[in-house]
């Protein structure tokens, strides 16, 4: 099944070999890597391994609906909850000159 999950990808630095990190903020894991991609694929890896292990462990239903997923009759739905990503301009007086 393919889930719809947010990836962060951002530049961090203090690793020389592995400068840029990803991030999934529904099951909080995180990777990195040289590249945006090489830190994606890597991220993507460490979903499978934290879902594989979830199942072998008997806690993969309690993941996913702490993840805002709806597990019913073991099968795992679409949140009822819409994301949206959108930019939005705030004024934030301490960063204003």
């Amino acid at each position: 099944m393919k889930l719809p999950l947010t990836i962060k990808v951002f530049y961090e630095g203090s690793s020389k070999d592995a400068p840029w990190v990803s991030y999934n903020p529904e099951f909080k894991v995180a990777s990195c890597g040289p590249t945006p991609k090489k830190a994606e694929l890597n991220l993507k890896e460490a979903l499978r391994g934290v879902l594989e292990t979830c199942e072998d462990i008997g806690t993969l239903e309690e993941i996913m609906q702490d993840a805002g997923f709806i597990v019913e009759d073991k099968k795992i739905k679409l949140s009822r909850v819409k994301a949206k990503i959108e930019k939005i301009d705030l004024s934030i007086p301490a960063l204003v000159s």
